[in-house]
């Protein structure tokens, strides 16, 4: 199981075209007026910016699934060549993924995504600060 689900994450993280962060309260709901919808700290799709997380969202290859009792510092919006959401994922400090309702995995290198986020998405970065 946790063979396929890291081959699920990958997959998605390889098809992602752009990337949306949002707080730790999330995006919200889409279909809802622009002044209830939760403000975007950072709106990625510079090829560049998408290679290196696709790096920085490694997870450990001998990660257990675990079931964290906190709550997302941030929410990863991972968005397709459409457009449409691929997944949502939470990022709970420092080093673990929350990947939809499959559970927390462990990231490979934890300093890979938060200098990631330092770089190219300075907002989210100031946002998990302190």
């Amino acid at each position: 199981m946790t063979t396929d689900l890291l081959a699920d994450v990958a997959g998605t993280v390889e098809s992602t075209s752009r990337v949306r962060i949002f707080d730790s309260a999330g995006p919200g709901e889409p279909h809802r007026k622009r002044r209830g919808r939760r403000p975007v700290l950072a709106d990625q799709r510079d090829a560049e910016a998408l290679t290196t997380l696709r790096t920085a969202l490694a997870i450990r290859p001998d990660t257990e699934v675990m079931d964290w009792m906190q709550w997302p510092d941030l929410w990863l919006e991972l968005l397709g060549p459409d457009d449409g959401r691929l997944a949502l994922i939470g990022y709970l400090r420092p080093d673990w993924l929350r990947w939809e309702s499959d559970g927390d995995l462990e990231l490979r290198d934890p300093t890979a995504f938060a200098q990631w986020l330092t770089y190219w998405a300075p907002a989210a970065a100031m946002a998990t600060a302190g």
